[in-house]
């Protein structure tokens, strides 16, 4: 089992062009999932507003690792082509579903700035904030929310939203979003090496 520089090279393009394609919608269920764990009175059910965009999120991943375990058992550079295609377009299906609606009043809402003016953040967990500082929403009481949100100020619910998003945060910064396509080089170098030594 022996790879050579062009399957590593196909395997990296490939890994690459839909890593871009995906990085978006990664970052977007990122910030939707913050949004929702910050703003629970926008919604009717904040925890179902955090779980679809928690899925999003892990379905977005799956499938690139899918894409990624299907390229590293390709053994030929036109098999590597070929399945990438099949997987980008299974990563695309969302949106082709998406464009395919029929109801316009839900388009519109999504993608003119009626969207824009639900979607604004109130509450923030950044440092430069301070823990004085009030936002421009009021409480059921008719005072303004604070503008930080403290893990503290957190019910135990929140506080496990909180670390699920930090969790996926934290593996979207340190490792997907710079150094995935390049984990498919090293894997196509160490598959062989591993292969031959258990043989």
């Amino acid at each position: 089992m022996i790879t050579n520089g062009a399957i590593i090279f196909a395997r990296f393009i490939c890994a690459s062009v839909l890593h871009m394609s995906l990085m978006e919608e990664v970052n977007s269920s990122l910030m939707n999932m913050k949004y929702a764990l910050n703003h629970g009175y926008m919604f009717q059910r904040d925890g179902l507003a955090f779980i679809v965009c928690f899925m999003h999120f892990a379905a977005t991943t799956s499938t690139e690792f899918c894409n990624i375990a299907i390229i590293l058992t390709s053994q030929e550079p036109v098999d590597i082509v070929l399945n990438f295609i099949a997987i980008a377009i299974i990563a695309e299906f969302d949106n082709f579903v998406y464009s395919s609606m029929r109801n316009e009043y839900f388009k519109k809402l999504i993608e003119n700035s009626i969207a824009e003016k639900v979607l604004i953040v109130h509450h923030t967990t950044s440092k430069r904030c301070g823990a004085d500082d009030l936002s421009d929403v009021k409480d059921d009481n008719g005072d303004y929310r604070k503008l930080k949100i403290s893990l503290m100020d957190r019910d135990c619910r929140s506080k496990i939203k909180f670390f699920i998003y930090k969790t996926c945060r934290w593996f979207f910064v340190s490792f997907y979003f710079y150094f995935l396509p390049f984990f498919v080089v090293i894997l196509s170098c160490m598959i062989p090496t591993i292969y031959q030594s258990t043989n």
